[in-house]
C-alpha cells in the first residue's frame, strides 16, 4: 500500500471590473487589461463559465473605479487619474446594471476579490505603483489604504456585486509582511479579508513566512502564487501552464477574445487544458481559495508514517492556523493491493463531487490530528 497526497490547484483571475481596455499607462492613466475594446457583460459570462466547466469558484481581482456613476471618487483624489475631476470615462449604466446581475447570479463560479480602486497611485498628478504598496513593498499612509477600501466597497455595495470580498490580490504584486498591527493585514482584516495569494519575492517581508509559501499575520493568510507564466495583456492566449504551483495565476484578457462573441472559444481552450494537465499530473482542483489552502497545507506539511499493512498520516499544521481559515475537506491518492479493503479511521470518508475529485480518496479533517490508512485482508 502506497500513499501520496495530491497538490492542489486553483485559478484566479486579476483585472477584472475594467470597462475600457486600452492600456493607458504611457499617459500616466492605467495599465487596465491590455484589452483592444471596451469590456462587456458577456466577459463575465465567460469567467463565470470558466469556473463552471471546473466546478471552482474563481476569486478575480476586481478594479471599480469605471463603475462610478455618481463621480463619488472625487473624494479620493489618489485613486484616479483625473484627481478631484474626476468622471468615469464609461458610464453606461444599463450595461453595469447587467454585468452586475451576471456577477450576483454566478456567485457559485465567480468569488469577487479585492483589486483595488484604481491599481494604482496617483500623487499630484503623476501616477505611481501601485495603490496600496510602492514597488518595494512599503504601504502607503495608512489613513490612505483605509479610505481607499472604503471605496472600493462602496463602489462594491452600489452595484450589489458581492457580499463583503474575503480574498485580496495585491496590485502589481507589491505587498509587506511582517509589519503587525501596524501593517496592511491588520488593516485588511478589519474589512473581512481572509486571505491574500501573492509572490512573496514581490513582498517586503520583515519576518520570514511560517511555512515554505505560506505564512499568516493578525488572522490573515498569504499563499504563494507563483508569476503569471501568461503576460497580462495577452489577449486570447494559448494556455500554458507548468503545473508546479497550487495557483494558476491568469489576468482577464488571457480568457477573452477581441471578438466577444467567441470568448466561449478561448474558455473551452483553457478548461479542456486544466482539466487534462490536473489529470496528466495528479492534481486535484480546488473547489475554493479556502479548499486549496488547506490542500496545500496537507500536501507540504503532513507527515506520513509508514508500517506494513498500515500508514498514519499526522496533521499537526491544523492547530497552528488561525480560526476559520480550512476547509473540512482532504484528498489522497492511495494504491492497494489487489483484492484487499481499506479500513479508515480518525475521520470519514466523502463521496466525490466531479471526477478530478474521484481519482482520490476524499476525506473530512481528522478528529484528533492523524488519519489512519489500513487494509484489510478478505477472509
Amino acid at each position: 500500500m502506497t500513499l501520496s497526497i495530491p497538490m492542489p490547484l486553483l485559478v484566479t483571475i486579476d483585472d477584472a471590473g475594467w470597462w475600457l481596455g486600452q492600456d493607458g499607462s504611457a499617459r500616466g492613466r492605467p495599465f487596465r487589461t491590455g484589452m483592444p475594446r471596451a469590456h462587456c457583460p458577456k466577459d463575465y459570462t465567460a469567467l463565470i463559465a470558466l469556473g463552471c466547466s471546473l466546478n471552482m469558484k474563481i476569486p478575480a481581482g476586481f478594479v471599480l473605479c469605471e463603475w462610478d456613476q455618481t463621480r463619488l471618487l472625487r473624494g479620493l483624489p489618489s485613486a484616479t487619474w483625473m484627481a478631484e475631476q474626476w468622471q468615469s470615462p464609461f458610464t453606461d449604466l444599463k450595461t453595469k446594471e447587467k454585468a452586475a446581475q451576471i456577477i450576483q447570479k454566478g456567485n457559485e463560479y465567480l468569488e469577487v476579490a479585492l483589486h483595488g480602486v484604481g491599481h494604482e497611485f496617483w500623487d499630484q498628478g503623476r501616477m505611481f505603483r501601485s495603490e496600496f504598496h510602492d514597488v518595494k513593498g512599503r504601504m502607503r499612509p495608512q489613513d490612505l489604504v483605509k479610505k481607499h477600501l472604503e471605496y472600493f466597497f462602496r463602489l462594491m455595495q452600489s452595484f450589489g456585486l458581492a457580499q463583503a470580498p474575503r480574498v485580496f490580490i495585491p496590485p502589481a504584486l507589491n505587498h509587506g509582511f511582517g509589519k503587525g498591527k501596524k501593517g496592511f493585514q491588520a488593516i485588511a482584516r478589519s474589512f473581512g479579508i481572509q486571505y491574500i495569494p501573492l509572490v512573496f519575492s514581490r513582498t517586503d517581508c520583515s519576518i520570514a513566512p511560517q511555512f515554505k509559501g505560506l505564512g499568516w499575520e493578525e488572522g490573515v493568510l498569504l499563499m504563494e502564487r507563483g508569476v503569471s507564466q501568461t503576460k497580462w495583456h495577452q489577449v486570447a492566449a494559448p494556455p500554458e501552464f507548468s503545473f508546479n504551483s497550487p495557483i494558476l495565476a491568469l489576468h482577464w484578457a488571457n480568457i477573452l477574445h477581441p471578438d466577444p462573441d467567441k470568448n466561449m472559444d478561448v474558455i473551452h481552450a483553457w478548461s479542456d487544458f486544466i482539466k487534462d494537465g490536473a489529470k496528466r499530473n495528479q492534481v486535484v482542483l480546488s473547489r475554493d481559495i479556502s479548499a486549496c489552502l488547506t490542500q496545500y497545507l496537507n500536501a507540504t506539511q503532513s507527515r506520513i508514517q509508514t508500517t506494513e499493512r498500515k500508514i498514519v498520516v499526522f496533521l499537526d499544521w491544523i492547530d497552528k492556523m488561525p480560526a476559520k481559515a480550512l476547509t473540512d475537506t482532504l484528498f489522497f491518492s492511495l494504491s492497494l493491493p489487489q483484492g484487499v479493503e481499506l479500513r479508515l479511521s480518525g475521520t470519514e470518508k466523502k463521496e466525490p463531487r466531479n471526477p478530478n475529485e474521484a481519482r482520490f480518496i476524499k476525506t473530512g479533517m481528522p478528529r484528533a490530528g492523524k488519519i489512519v490508512f489500513e487494509y484489510v485482508l478478505p477472509s
